[in-house]
């Protein structure tokens, strides 16, 4: 329904200026575009596999807001030799790392490239033989938040995981989408269809505009 309302507007924006209507279409196009995920992780981790079991399980979720996840997963090597250092800015990141004789210790690279990733998109999968009390020891010693760290042996756990994550990037989505219609110069007119959409869809075009400009 929310969908409806956004290309409703496009479209009578567009009769009634050019410009806005473009950049509207243009918003709306990188909001429905596939959901980047990244599978991030140094060599020798397990990451290829994660990366392989990341999009099987992103193929069979259909349960996640009432549709498929679509997704396009690519990897990313961290820590390479001479290599700059990557950026991790997907919708989702699940960032692998090894099991670690003491796991209560993480590798400072992780720890640098984990800084560096908006801990709402994160999901941390442990390969090995990890269990429970072991993915809480890497979560202290990481920084992550202990529900988004996960065994990767624990294939259904992880599927729950990628699909919160999922659901948090779409949201994400939909709250920028909001603040870059609301920052569209427009006639009054034009203005005026904005903030009726704004308002049906539960936002305060002052309040999405204040947030675009933070």
């Amino acid at each position: 329904m929310t969908g409806e309302l956004w290309h409703h507007l496009a479209a009578q924006v567009e009769q009634l200026d050019a410009q806005a209507g473009r950049l509207i279409r243009r918003a709306l196009t990188e909001h429905t575009a596939a959901l980047r995920v990244q599978v991030a992780g140094r060599a020798g981790t397990g990451r290829e596999s994660v990366e392989t079991q990341v999009r099987e399980l992103l193929l069979r979720r259909v349960d996640i807001e009432g549709g498929q996840v679509d997704a396009a997963v690519g990897g990313v090597a961290v820590d390479t030799p001479d290599g700059p250092d990557p950026v991790l800015d997907g919708d989702v990141v699940v960032y692998v790392v090894p099991r670690r004789l003491d796991p209560a210790v993480a590798h400072p690279a992780d720890r640098a490239a984990l800084k560096a990733v908006d801990p709402c998109r994160l999901v941390l999968v442990v390969t090995g033989g990890t269990d429970d009390s072991e993915c809480a020891l890497v979560a202290r010693a990481t920084g992550v938040p202990p529900d988004q760290v996960v065994a990767v042996r624990d294939e259904e756990l992880l599927g729950e995981r990628l699909a919160a994550r999922a659901v948090v990037a779409r949201r994400l989505r939909d709250e920028e989408l909001a603040r870059v219609v609301a920052g569209v110069p427009a006639a009054p007119q034009v203005r005026e269809l904005v903030e009726q959409t704004l308002d049906l869809v539960g936002l305060d075009p002052m309040e999405s505009v204040a947030a675009g400009l933070r």
